[in-house]
């Protein structure tokens, strides 16, 4: 006879103690709007979740200078090709953060250079299902420009990058997804940064490449998602980033740094997630840039837009890489518009599971 799976009324396994929850125990909770199972130490998600939205997971990139622009492009990341227009941000927006904030329904975008100063506190979603624009959703607790940004399929982690009236600190905020509450304070790094570049995340720890901290370094910290309060050192990129931002993504055990640093880079690099130590280079862009982002469908990391050189060409190339195996990436289609410093989400990052 096969194993059955007891489903639990989920008031009582709310207020059950850990020791006497049934494994395999399943409940409803209210607070994310999720069905969860107990697998003996901790309650986790259930999801039907397939990376096929329309033939695949979408990828969208939004905002960018050199004009602040309100402008969204996206695809579908398995058939690569161009952008298409998606919609427009509710105003102007320039000098966004780096990395995936996005649950498999919803992307965010926060912060960034305003219409008129130098950076804001704004929350922004939208809905990968459907094109249109942007709404407003909530805001951060500090003005942040061009921080390192990651989640997992319930939470947002939005490093503040920089932001006045200080240029280094170590501030870090935390927002659910599916709730338009206000975010929190989630804690603060080890090293004060300026400017982070780059996040990604698996659907428990979270990894943030600090970039600069007053000087140019190439360390790299990680957290636990869920928890609060504690950064550690990870380890070092290969590439010293400044504050020049590299595209990152990745699948759920594996994160992509393409491009970036001053020396505007053309390589690309690899981290396991679940283990702490340096990035290993596996591949090259077709040419180095930086002030990219990218998002990735656990298979592929697309980084898009960015500059190619100290003062030069704003480009809207697309260039695709191999999660698993890396090598030469692919210049696989074009943004609609030339971008740079744009914001990029999908549903199918690694923080997703």
């Amino acid at each position: 006879m096969g194993s059955e799976m007891c489903i639990r009324d989920s008031s009582r396994t709310m207020s059950l103690p850990p020791s006497e929850i049934p494994l395999g125990a399943m409940r409803f909770n209210s607070d994310s709007q999720k069905l969860e199972y107990w697998n003996g130490g901790e309650w986790f998600q259930i999801r039907t979740f397939s990376p096929n939205l329309d033939g695949g997971a979408r990828g969208v990139w939004s905002g960018g200078d050199p004009s602040r622009s309100t402008n969204m492009d996206f695809l579908t990341i398995p058939t690569r090709g161009n952008t298409t227009d998606f919609g427009d941000l509710p105003f102007n927006r320039g000098g966004m953060n780096c990395g995936i904030q996005a649950s498999n329904t919803r992307g965010f975008i926060c912060g960034g250079e305003a219409p008129v100063g130098d950076s804001n506190n704004y929350i922004t979603r939208f809905q990968f299902s459907t094109t249109g624009s942007a709404v407003d959703h909530a805001d951060l607790t500090f003005t942040s420009k061009n921080g390192g940004s990651y989640s997992n399929a319930t939470r947002a982690i939005q490093h503040r990058g920089y932001g006045a009236p200080s240029i280094t600190h170590k501030d870090v905020d935390a927002f659910t997804m599916a709730s338009t509450a206000n975010a929190f304070d989630f804690g603060d790094v080890v090293s004060a940064a300026q400017y982070g570049g780059g996040g990604l995340a698996s659907p428990t720890r979270g990894i943030i490449h600090i970039a600069y901290n007053g000087s140019t370094t190439n360390a790299i910290e990680f957290c636990t998602i869920s928890t609060s309060g504690s950064f550690q050192d990870f380890g070092d990129a290969t590439t010293t980033l400044n504050n020049v931002r590299s595209g990152t993504g990745g699948s759920s055990t594996r994160g992509v740094s393409m491009g970036g640093g001053d020396s505007y880079t053309d390589v690309c690099s690899f981290l396991t997630i679940a283990t702490t130590g340096n990035t290993t280079n596996f591949g090259d862009l077709s040419t180095g840039k930086s002030y990219s982002n990218a998002v990735s469908d656990r298979i592929t990391c697309m980084m898009a837009g960015g500059q190619l050189a100290p003062g030069g060409t704003i480009t809207n190339q697309i260039d695709s890489l191999s999660i698993a195996t890396g090598g030469t990436a692919v210049n696989s289609g074009d943004l609609t518009v030339t971008k740079r410093e744009n914001s990029a989400a999908s549903n199918g990052h690694g923080g997703l599971g």
